[in-house]
């Protein structure tokens, strides 16, 4: 399954996952969300955690 969507960057530098997502990965407020990159590949993923 891929669930992809644009998203715009604020101007703190936030973004929003939209709720497609959310929804998918049950992501609620007060969630932890690991941020990595890939600097081979040139990829952002966003890894649902619950640490």
């Amino acid at each position: 399954m891929v669930a992809e969507d644009i998203v715009k960057v604020s101007r703190n530098y936030q973004v929003t996952i939209p709720a497609k997502i959310r929804q998918k990965f049950q992501i609620k407020e007060g969630d932890l969300v690991k941020v990595v990159y890939n600097d081979k590949e040139g990829t952002v993923k966003i890894i649902v955690t619950k640490e």
